[in-house]
């Protein structure tokens, strides 16, 4: 009777006991804090677009490259610490962008958070001038369809 084999042949030397990976420990360790010291490199730095304290001409020059924005679209005031954005509205006389994806655009990259676009978006004439704040920054906004939306954004007062 022939002896049945079962799974693959493993040769003896190949069942010997496997050396201790001494390395696994401190290679974690070191996974860990890198992962850490990104994460908070990268927050810092990004902050959504805007740093968290204030606006800088920086960030502002930098969105305005990015979105390609028109020159009616936006004033920069105050040295930067504050933007206006405008869009065109139905008069004729009215100035403003008549680019919705660069407005879009730089309320992204200025850090406007999602629903503050949304109650932006949904603001009537009727409602009046509306505010928002988020990450010491802060909007206020009015819309008219004869002269579109024109927002202010700008360190948030204490």
């Amino acid at each position: 009777m022939e002896p049945q084999l079962q799974g693959p042949y493993v040769p003896p030397e190949m069942l010997s006991k496997r050396p201790k990976k001494s390395w696994i420990i401190p290679a974690s360790a070191g996974l860990a804090a890198g992962t850490v010291l990104g994460l908070l490199i990268g927050v810092t730095a990004s902050g959504g677009g805007v740093s968290s304290s204030a606006m800088s001409q920086k960030v502002i020059d930098q969105a305005v490259e990015n979105c390609s924005m028109d020159a009616e679209g936006y004033t920069v005031m105050d040295g930067g610490a504050a933007i206006e954005l405008d869009t065109k509205g139905e008069d004729s006389f009215d100035s403003g962008t008549s680019n919705y994806f660069s407005y879009l655009c730089m309320l992204d990259e200025l850090g406007v958070p999602e629903v503050t676009q949304q109650k932006m978006s949904r603001t009537r004439a009727l409602d009046g001038t509306q505010r928002d704040t988020w990450d010491g920054l802060q909007a206020s906004w009015s819309y008219h369809p004869d002269s579109g939306i024109n927002i202010l954004i700008e360190g948030a007062k204490n």
